[in-house]
């Protein structure tokens, strides 16, 4: 008798055989168990003949049967599976994590889904696979645990594919990201600290940006290399990096041969995969600084070529270290493209800071001349550029000594920014300082400024806004070209007014047309004109800002210097996105 709650016997496949054979023999006259036989036949053609993997394993989880498929997936003939386990016929996969999920189903009887990553010996050792595998419980009639059956499905290509398009909309969100990170600022340093900041730590542990100094390097060979660090970045636990690599603004003179320079000279990525000591040093900027490089356990570097219009203007360098991988093909193709994304960024950064300075190198130049009222009129000027991410305009004040003790004051804006602005703002400078000393009226100075500029072909127009100080007749007379009103304070109010003047057209506009008025002007009394970057703020209305001047709470005796603090901070003017130039004026009080 058979035991009928004794766990039933899983056969091997040549066991299997043998009993069929028997069975076949013995019953070959009873029709009723052929039927049995017939049927078990076909389920083995089907488990044998199945394109996916099957096996059944034992309680202990050996296998008791495999299929051809799962066969030629582990690289294993079938008889060498009967009896052997998991660790013994594919050691290379996670077998923990197989076993775990097969003895969870044992235990509960509840199917489950788990994949499996490794190799086996049907393919290469260097290329992981992966297979989605199910599992089930076997049971006896009587409910009784007896083995399990795993059904195999290799999914390395579905997973090849997918990690492909995960690369791509990687690569496709790092390109958008660097287009807008890198190639909407105008300041170089930012534009590469960016570009560090991007790269760390999706793509290294270490990010440096070195540009190449233009005036030190003509790219002739055996020349010495000489570049400035603009940004470095690393993950937290190399923070303190700057010191053992050289951090930002550092000079940076690669040696002969290193892979800075071959990476500048033949236009192209140096990877260094685990180099040893004696490659490092040859490769390094400096050879003296690699026993610093291997204290910080950094064990590979990508050199990247910065370019923008075919030249190389500088190398981007990054590192990893500690367990991180070396760098794949792949990975230096992304930033072979990120450092031409971001070459094209800088270099336009650098174009941008080198007009710049030129435009507000002129304009201070041009402003630093001395006024020259008379000596009984004080006067105090101020010139403030905009923030980095706007451009030098074309701003100006100027004050000129005229006969018969009167003095001309002028603050005028010219339309546009950059070098252009500032070259036309001279023009117009010298234009009504030239027609103030033919004696000419301010409403005259205007006319006939409009009239020479429309001969000329100016394009550029500007507005300005003229007073004649008249210290004999205690007047002043205004004449305005679209420009805002002018500014007085009076003692012993604290609270100045707006002049309201007639407003003529802009110089260069060619309507003309410009008038004055005479207005009294006591000793004491104060004049601030200004450009409208000092009142103009986006998403506000000009009159409000007009207001917000008028309610701002000066001291009519305080010197003039500090009636210009007063109104640029009361206002915030100097942050905004238009340079400012304010002139304060006021008459000198007798003894």
């Amino acid at each position: 008798m058979v035991d009928p709650v004794a766990p039933l016997p899983i056969l091997d496949d040549t066991q299997a055989r043998a009993l069929l054979a028997t069975l076949d023999a013995a019953l070959a006259d009873q029709p009723e168990l052929d039927a049995l036989l017939a049927d078990y036949q076909l389920v083995r053609q089907v488990l044998d003949r199945a394109t996916v993997g099957v096996a059944v394993l034992d309680l202990e989880l050996r296998f008791r049967y495999v299929n051809r498929a799962l066969a030629e997936i582990n690289g294993v003939p079938a008889d060498r599976h009967t009896g052997r386990c998991l660790a013994e016929v594919v050691p290379e996969i996670d077998v923990p994590a197989a076993e775990t999920a097969l003895n969870a189903v044992l235990a509960d009887g509840v199917a489950r889904t788990h994949t499996v990553e490794g190799t086996t010996p049907s393919g290469p050792a260097d290329e992981t696979r992966w297979w989605h595998n199910a599992y089930h419980r076997l049971e006896s009639t009587a409910g009784i645990p007896v083995g399990l059956v795993a059904i195999v499905l290799e999914i390395t290509e579905d997973r090849r594919i997918r990690h492909a398009l995960d690369r791509a909309r990687t690569r496709l969100a790092l390109l958008d990201e660097a287009a807008t990170r890198i190639g909407t600022t105008l300041d170089v340093d930012q534009a590469s600290k960016e570009l560090t900041r991007l790269l760390v730590p999706r793509l290294a542990d270490a990010a440096v940006v070195d540009v190449v100094v233009p005036d030190r390097h003509s790219g002739a060979a055996g020349e010495l290399l000489t570049m400035q660090r603009l940004a470095l970045s690393t993950t937290a636990e190399l923070v303190g990096t700057g010191a053992s690599i050289g951090g930002a603004g550092a000079l940076i003179r690669p040696q002969v041969g290193s892979a800075a320079e071959r990476c500048v000279t033949g236009q192209a990525p140096v990877v260094l995969n685990f180099p040893s000591d004696e490659e490092l040093r040859a490769a390094a900027t400096n050879a003296a600084r690699v026993a610093g490089y291997r204290r910080l356990g950094l064990h590979s570097a990508v050199y990247v070529p910065l370019t923008a219009g075919g030249q190389v203007i500088g190398v981007v360098i990054v590192a990893r270290g500690g367990e991180s991988p070396g760098f794949t093909p792949d990975e230096v193709a992304l930033m072979v493209e990120l450092a031409g994304r971001a070459g094209s960024g800088i270099s336009n950064a650098q174009r941008y800071a080198h007009e710049h300075e030129s435009a507000l190198a002129l304009q201070r130049a041009l402003l630093a001349e001395p006024m020259s009222p008379h000596p009984d009129v004080e006067c105090a000027g101020r010139y403030l550029p905009a923030g980095a991410s706007a451009e030098v305009g074309g701003d100006w004040y100027d004050s000129v000594a005229l006969p018969g003790g009167r003095s001309l004051l002028v603050v005028g804006d010219v339309m546009g920014h950059g070098l252009d602005a500032a070259a036309t703002m001279s023009e117009y400078r010298s234009l009504i300082r030239a027609l103030a000393l033919q004696r000419r009226s301010p409403a005259g100075i205007l006319r006939e400024a409009e009239r020479i500029t429309g001969a000329l072909g100016q394009e550029r127009v500007a507005t300005c806004v003229l007073a004649l100080l008249d210290p004999a007749a205690r007047s002043c007379t205004f004449a305005t070209a679209g420009h805002l009103p002018p500014f007085q304070l009076d003692r012993p109010h604290r609270r100045g007014r707006l002049l309201r003047l007639p407003v003529g057209p802009p110089l260069g506009s060619a309507w003309g047309g410009h008038e004055q008025l005479t207005l009294p002007f006591a000793p004491g009394s104060t004049l601030l004109l200004y450009t409208d970057g000092l009142v103009e703020r986006r998403h506000r209305d000009i009159e409000e800002s007009l207001a917000a001047l008028g309610g701002l709470d000066f001291d009519a005796a305080a010197p003039l210097e500090h009636l210009i603090d007063t109104a640029l901070t009361g206002l915030a003017a100097g942050h905004g996105e238009d340079d400012v130039a304010i002139l304060a004026t006021r008459l000198a009080e007798a003894d």
